[in-house]
């Protein structure tokens, strides 16, 4: 009975340690473009393997020069000057600093959008205060992966799911 106890527990400690070390994030690395273009292959290399390269940016830098960024995940802050659903699909922003603009989308998610960065996003457009926006940008804008404001870090890749109320009688 000792023996299957000892082997139940490293079991059991040895799936623990799996399941808690490939759901650890990676640690994020910020570097600006000019940086990261002239160090490209270290930032590919082994060494930045288990690391996400996230390239910080501006609203200007951005559409100054868009197809260097084009592909790379960004980080940028400003302003939201408008929050918008598109059909079914799509959800966005568009974030305006110094007369440039960004359109950040978020796609394929549930039903609804996550309620805490709709909430975040309404909130912030109308007190004037920034957000920051992590993702992907591509030809149509950037693909939001985070996003980021007044100290919640909020994944809108996969919104939260609320438990509906049980039925009546049930």
């Amino acid at each position: 009975m000792k023996a299957f106890n000892f082997t139940y527990h490293l079991i059991t400690i040895g799936l623990l340690l799996f399941i808690m070390g490939g759901c650890a994030p990676k640690e994020i690395v910020r570097v600006d473009l000019d940086t990261y273009l002239t160090n490209q292959q270290l930032y590919q290399g082994e060494e930045y393997k288990n690391k996400r390269v996230v390239i910080a940016a501006t609203l200007k830098d951005l559409n100054e020069k868009y197809e260097a960024y084009r592909g790379k995940i960004i980080e940028v802050s400003a302003p939201v000057t408008y929050y918008g659903k598109s059909l079914f699909w799509t959800w966005y922003i568009t974030m305006q600093k110094d007369g440039h603009k960004l359109r950040c989308y978020e796609d394929r998610y549930r039903l609804y959008p996550d309620p805490l960065a709709v909430n975040a996003v309404l909130t912030a457009r109308t007190r004037g205060d920034e957000v920051t926006v992590r993702g992907t940008l591509y030809r149509d804008g950037l693909e939001m992966e985070r996003l980021i404001y007044n100290g919640y870090n909020i994944d809108t890749n996969n919104p939260f799911r609320y438990r509906y109320p049980r039925s009546f009688g049930y």
